[in-house]
């Protein structure tokens, strides 16, 4: 259902009708027009007898690195709106080399492409001033102010269409505000009501009817964010973050991005995802903190929660080229996996205990692992909180030198999410260690808003494509855009790129295709005790490429 006349198609119509004029005139078989975000390129028309292009494909931003496009002769001529902001380009392919165009048919060009501008321009506002229309005609939740879940849902179904007829970017945030469990259960829900209803006048004082805000659940609040730019994206979160902090709500954040063709749906379930990460499946009772928290510090002390390996495999090969040190909790009933003790141990404020154990405890083991794997490398998870009293070089040196370990075989992993809210003191604490030789790599590649210039102003190596992508990567005609794109720009940083996830052999060969060389999932092998390393270690974990 859309908010207003269906006025969405209206550019899809005309320029279709151009772009098959063009076809006619020009000698050029295929032609586009296309809307260029900060990750790649939504078609938004399309006549294509050559490569089956449709409406809704993605393509890079520099189709240079398409493998179908790659070699066949390109025309491009950038769209501009009618406020001269950028919008996208007009593109024309031909299979034959070298491509001619018709003089008469080339002339043409500029005069399309301001045309199909001027009306996307035209198009954007409406659909702008549609969705204001409708945000203000929305239900209301009652104690908060924001919208309801019930208009939360319809005006995701609404931008969703939207998107896919525009090539709008759009970003799903979610807030939770669990500690309010707490606060009702010792002071009534009066209490807790009192601070919903400050907290929904906050929310709508930083949205100021832009953006959708919604009570989706009791405790759960949803940003709807439609035609905005990742950097303007990070801004909103940073800014509801420190507001939040400023105010004295405790809130965990999560965002998502509407990938292309996959809808505003998974764009939210990324964003519970990143929250869910962040937390722990069961709110730890106030009564039993201390307990819970003197128990996690003896399991630490006393070596319980150890470090369990999974390898990262050169998919060319199979060979182990590094090991990534996981935490598990070893207990008399059983192994206990990371979601069930690791937010406990950061409501604690042992992030850096527990780092320093991981790379203790992977230290110890890498260098006897070393007698299989001379140049085998060691991959530790670390979140800025986790920075040691004593200064994260001088922590990381001093382990590295107990073990007879290079810090060239150490490998940190950051999370992409905490690179947009780092402090100039952690940046500089990040920079000395990896001058000292130490890798650092971001985690979670994709899930956040990296771009090539924030990849470029860290002093990191290599990224690790999140496993959301990775999945992406199955039997089908067309290698997936996304995912293609994501490699190139990392390569174009020149980082090296490790693929999370990897979990079929077919997914493994289309990567190194795609020019991902290594990988780490459960195709190789499951995060293993220290003396299943060994053996793992001895052969090459899939056959060559």
């Amino acid at each position: 259902m859309n908010g207003g006349p269906n006025t969405d198609a209206t550019l899809g119509r005309t320029a279709r009708a151009a772009l098959e004029h063009l076809r006619r005139q020009s000698g050029f078989p295929t032609w586009l027009l296309t809307r260029t975000n900060d990750y790649e390129q939504i078609v938004i028309a399309a006549v294509d007898p050559q490569f089956s292009i449709v409406a809704n494909s993605v393509l890079p931003n520099d189709l240079s690195t398409d493998r179908f496009l790659a070699n066949v002769c390109k025309l491009e001529i950038p769209v501009h709106l009618s406020n001269g902001l950028p919008y996208g380009s007009l593109i024309g392919l031909n299979r034959q080399l070298p491509g001619t165009m018709a003089p008469h048919a080339e002339s043409l060009l500029p005069l399309i492409a301001n045309v199909l501008g001027a009306l996307a321009g035209a198009e954007a506002a409406l659909a702008a001033s549609t969705r204001q229309a409708e945000r203000r005609g929305v239900a209301l939740d009652a104690l908060t102010g924001t919208a309801t879940r019930q208009a939360w849902e319809a005006q995701l179904i609404r931008d969703d269409e939207r998107c896919n007829a525009n090539g709008e970017q759009a970003w799903v945030i979610m807030i939770c505000l669990d500690e309010l469990h707490e606060l009702n259960k010792r002071h009534g829900h009066d209490a807790g009501d009192e601070v919903l209803a400050e907290f929904g006048k906050l929310l709508n004082s930083i949205v100021q009817g832009r953006h959708m805000c919604a009570r989706i659940t009791g405790l759960q609040f949803g940003v709807l964010a439609v035609d905005i730019t990742a950097a303007e994206a990070t801004a909103l979160e940073t800014q509801l973050r420190q507001s939040f902090s400023a105010i004295g709500i405790a809130a965990w954040v999560g965002v998502g991005r509407r990938l292309p063709g996959v809808g505003l749906g998974a764009a939210l379930d990324a964003a519970e995802a990143s929250i869910g990460a962040a937390r722990s499946a069961v709110t730890l009772d106030s009564s039993t903190f201390d307990e819970a928290t003197a128990e996690l510090v003896n399991a630490l002390d006393r070596g319980q929660i150890r470090a369990y390996f999974q390898p990262i495999v050169d998919m060319r090969t199979g060979d182990v080229v590094a090991i990534e040190a996981l935490a598990r909790w070893q207990t008399d009933h059983g192994v206990r996996e990371p979601y069930e003790f690791l937010p406990g141990i950061e409501r604690a404020g042992l992030n850096a205990t527990l780092f320093q154990r991981m790379l203790d405890d992977g230290l110890a083991h890498l260098a006897s692992f070393r007698n299989v794997s001379p140049n085998l490398r060691l991959a530790v998870n670390f979140d800025f909180d986790s920075i040691p009293a004593s200064g994260l070089k001088d922590a990381v040196t001093k382990l590295a030198d107990k073990h007879g370990v290079p810090l060239e075989l150490i490998s940190l992993e950051l999370s992409e999410r905490q690179s947009f809210d780092m402090s100039p003191a952690v940046l500089g604490e990040l920079t000395d260690v990896a001058n000292a030789g130490v890798r650092l790599v971001l985690d979670d590649f994709g899930v956040g808003f990296a771009s090539l210039e924030t990849l470029t102003s860290l002093p990191i190596s290599g990224v690790k494509l999140d496993r959301r992508f990775t999945g992406q990567v199955i039997d089908g005609e067309r290698e997936p855009a996304v995912v293609k794109a994501m490699i190139s720009m990392a390569a174009d940083a020149g980082l090296e790129v490790i693929a999370e996830g990897v979990e079929t052999q077919t997914q493994c060969d289309r990567l190194v295709r795609l020019g991902c060389r290594l990988g780490q999932g459960y195709l190789f092998a499951l995060p293993l005790p220290p003396d299943s390393m060994t053996t793992v270690l001895s052969a090459p974990l899939v056959s060559a490429w």
